[in-house]
């Protein structure tokens, strides 16, 4: 998704996202709740945990965009080395910080991969690691929008946990 399609409250489908066929159902659930609102409280999460101080909340932020960052260029080297224990450790990690996050398209489409990771077949491996990618790129965008200042997202606006 990109900035304009966040603006409007696209959801990942909406905005033209595909994820292949034969994706699992639950998987596509997961991400079709990953719409821009779902992204929106997780950045509403991490102004929470800025205590609604909105520089360190962009910092925080940043970091997020930093890491997913990280994490899609290892899962992308893991799958071209065919490493599945990497994948495999590198899945628990990810689905980790979501949890702070409460990401849950992220979570859910982390442990479905690393349960395929170790054994399963080598395509529905790669399905599932388009659809971590996915999320970590929708993940990425709206950090990316909410760190520009005087960007289109007010983060004291954002939807919170109270």
């Amino acid at each position: 998704m990109n900035r304009q399609d966040v603006q409007a409250g696209a959801t990942p489908e909406t905005a033209g996202f595909n994820a292949g066929v034969g994706a699992d159902d639950e998987v596509l659930q997961a991400i079709r709740v990953g719409s821009a609102v779902s992204l929106l409280e997780v950045l509403g999460r991490l102004m929470d945990l800025a205590g609604d101080n909105e520089q360190i909340a962009r910092r925080l932020i940043d970091d997020v965009r930093t890491y997913q960052l990280k994490d899609l260029e290892l899962l992308r080297a893991y799958c071209e080395q065919n490493d599945r224990q990497a994948i495999a450790r590198l899945c628990h990690k990810m689905a980790g910080a979501a949890c702070v996050l409460k990401y849950q398209p992220l979570i859910s489409s982390c442990q479905r991969l690393r349960e395929v990771s170790i054994a399963g077949a080598w395509p529905v491996l790669l399905e599932r690691a388009q659809l971590v990618e996915q999320a970590l790129l929708n993940l990425k965008d709206i950090c990316l929008v909410a760190i520009q200042n005087d960007g289109p997202i007010n983060l004291r606006e954002l939807p919170r946990e109270r």
